[in-house]
């Protein structure tokens, strides 16, 4: 794509009618993953961000583990409606991002730097945001069509047991990903930019 960094920003939507179709090589998603995990900023350089990709029938057995999950603790007349949305607006897809925190190198952060250790936590969950907000961006721009979804904890343990992930990495977030078969919903500005922000100083010098 040939958008400038404002423009990706803009275009990133979510997506929840997906195929399971390659837009761009899978190599290229690999990639781009490497590149964020070496390049995106996290406190004190801890890189404690983690990724798990999956694709294929690798993608479509993590939904099968989410939909087994949640047929145990929702009520059948909902149930019906739930698989359905599970199905098409996730499992459809042609893959599915994981991201995790290594609560290992979190520890070691706090052990390393005590004076800051009540921030750890906060600081984690900020630095996995930038992290997510960089990869749906990043595949947007690539031609794909994602979501971000937490079914987490509840799907942690099985999924960990399946492809036997550090038990020190902490689930935070599921972002299925595919080829979009519709457009998202339109933006609507309830409250716009203006009135959310304060500018100090000389404007015609901003």
């Amino acid at each position: 794509m040939s958008r400038d960094f404002i423009e990706a920003v803009a275009h990133r939507r979510s997506y929840y009618h997906l195929d399971n179709r390659a837009v761009v090589d899978n190599s290229l998603v690999v990639g781009m993953m490497d590149e964020l995990l070496a390049t995106m900023p996290s406190p004190f350089n801890v890189q404690s961000a983690r990724m798990v990709l999956l694709l294929d029938e690798q993608h479509r057995e993590l939904w099968h583990i989410v939909l087994e999950t949640l047929r145990h603790i929702t009520p059948p007349e909902r149930f019906e409606r739930t698989k359905q949305k599970v199905e098409r607006a996730f499992m459809a897809g042609h893959g599915t991002i994981l991201f995790y925190e290594d609560e290992d190198a979190l520890n070691r952060m706090r052990e390393n730097f005590p004076l800051y250790a009540e921030n750890v936590a906060t600081w984690s969950e900020q630095s996995s945001g930038m992290m997510q907000f960089a990869v749906w961006t990043a595949l947007e721009d690539m031609g794909y069509g994602a979501s971000l979804q937490h079914y987490n904890p509840l799907i942690d343990k099985a999924v960990a047991a399946r492809w036997l992930i550090n038990p020190d990495w902490k689930l935070i977030a599921q972002m299925p990903f595919g080829a979009p078969l519709d457009s998202p919903a339109h933006r609507v500005a309830s409250n716009p930019p203006h009135a959310r922000r304060l500018i100090f100083g000389d404007i015609e010098k901003i």
